[in-house]
């Protein structure tokens, strides 16, 4: 039901980036876009998809060897309050943004430092693992060892200061004690160090929170 004409309208407008976005499943049935205007995307390749049947997406699953794929009855990302926030952020911060930071936005609670680093926290073991998918070279991946606790993640790394506060986010959401040092293996490619930290103050992690 999200998917409506009207809420397609809502989405795009609040977005901000209403002439630029392409819905490839049911793009003939709507004006053309940008990227169709200046030659960027072949609109007779697009598609007219429209009303409540899920088969013409399913038979396209097939057709490219799709096999794992969500139930087809969810709604549209953009419509949930919480990842269109996450997503303004990260174009305000990088407007060229890749798939793989897009991803990372469904995933852990958010953080974005006073300086503009972004801190990504782990909320279970389904975030953790998906957020270790996602890791790269260039990232800081951070996680206690002796306590249960989440997998952190700096984004294409960070200073000092932010590995320092990404380790103390680790120790905040862990089942560390919070008053006192807690070891924090942070990692990035072949690099590795131990560091020794408290938890943040949640007041400071609040305000941090996207």
């Amino acid at each position: 039901m999200s998917q409506n004409k009207q809420s397609l309208s809502v989405v795009a407008k609040n977005s901000g980036y209403l002439p630029h976005i392409l819905r490839p499943l049911s793009a003939r049935l709507l004006p053309e876009t940008e990227p169709e205007q200046q030659g960027l995307v072949d609109r007779q390749l697009l598609l007219d998809i429209q009303g409540r049947s899920r088969k013409r997406q399913m038979e396209l699953a097939v057709y490219y060897g799709i096999t794992r794929y969500p139930s087809p009855a969810g709604g549209c990302l953009l419509t949930d309050p919480i990842f269109s926030k996450r997503l303004r952020d990260l174009f305000s911060y990088q407007p060229d943004a890749p798939v793989r930071a897009i991803e990372l936005l469904k995933h852990g609670r958010h953080f974005r430092l006073p300086g503009g680093e972004k801190i990504i926290v782990g909320r279970n073991q389904r975030d953790n693992q998906a957020i270790e998918n996602l890791c790269e070279a260039g990232d800081w991946s951070l996680k206690i060892e002796n306590f249960p606790g989440p997998t952190v993640l700096i984004p294409s790394g960070g200073e000092d200061e932010t590995l320092r506060r990404a380790a103390s986010l680790c120790v905040l959401y862990s089942d560390a004690p919070k008053h006192v040092g807690v070891e924090v293996l942070c990692r990035r490619g072949d690099e590795a160090q131990t560091l020794s930290v408290t938890a943040t103050c949640r007041e400071d992690a609040e305000s941090w929170i996207v």
